[in-house]
């Protein structure tokens, strides 16, 4: 895709070609990067949040990080107050009010793991049904989820159709490559170093992520 096509465009990293792999992140909604550790997670949700910060387009965009070295229960009040965002913004749709002037939210968590594996069973349960409640309704009210999983198939399946743009670097085991894509090409096909399939609502394009030294 070339930049004058994309409204937000995001340089993500280079075809087999040698050419920039653009999309849109105007028409992404939510997005999950995917794979095992050191695989380029971080580097990927980096230059996705710097694209978006330099596009004078989505000027007032805000960030919410939620910072998964912290205390479990940060995330779980973060995540509280976005949720009650959330509703406000729901509640003035439903009542007339026109929000598409409110500015676009994005929420990132860098290894969403990391907050399902530490904290109470109680609080655990508090972040995945805030993440899950943000996942499917968000889009709507202009509210978007930027996430990294390094165990797909244990933690996100129930937020995967909620995530119709997928970065999928290289996985651990064939059952996440096999979730997210459909097959085991994540599994057997990709080399370590950036390699990656980006999955784009069902259409999938092999590229090698920017800033990733192989």
């Amino acid at each position: 895709m070339d930049n004058n096509d994309c409204n937000w465009p995001v340089a993500i990293g280079t075809t087999e070609s040698g050419e920039g792999r653009v999309f849109d992140y105007s028409k992404a909604s939510n997005i999950l990067v995917a794979g095992g550790p050191k695989q380029g997670k971080s580097t990927a949700i980096r230059i996705i949040v710097d694209a978006l910060k330099s596009c004078p387009e989505a000027s007032g965009m805000q960030f919410r990080v939620i910072d998964t070295s912290k205390p479990h229960w940060d995330a779980d009040e973060t995540l509280g107050e976005l949720c009650r965002e959330l509703e406000r913004r729901e509640t003035l749709q439903n009542v007339g009010v026109d929000i598409s002037g409110f500015p676009l939210i994005v929420t990132v968590i860098d290894e969403y793991s990391d907050l399902m594996e530490f904290g109470s069973r109680d609080s655990r349960r508090s972040v995945k049904d805030s993440v899950l409640r943000l996942a499917k309704e968000g889009s709507g009210v202009g509210m978007r989820l930027i996430l990294s999983s390094r165990h797909p198939s244990q933690e996100v399946k129930s937020l995967l159709p909620f995530f119709p743009t997928r970065l999928v670097l290289r996985v651990s085991d064939r059952k996440d490559s096999k979730l997210l894509l459909k097959s085991e090409a994540a599994f057997w096909e990709l080399n370590s170093g950036g390699e990656m399939f980006l999955y784009d609502k069902g259409v999938i394009s092999h590229c090698s992520l920017s800033g990733v030294t192989h």
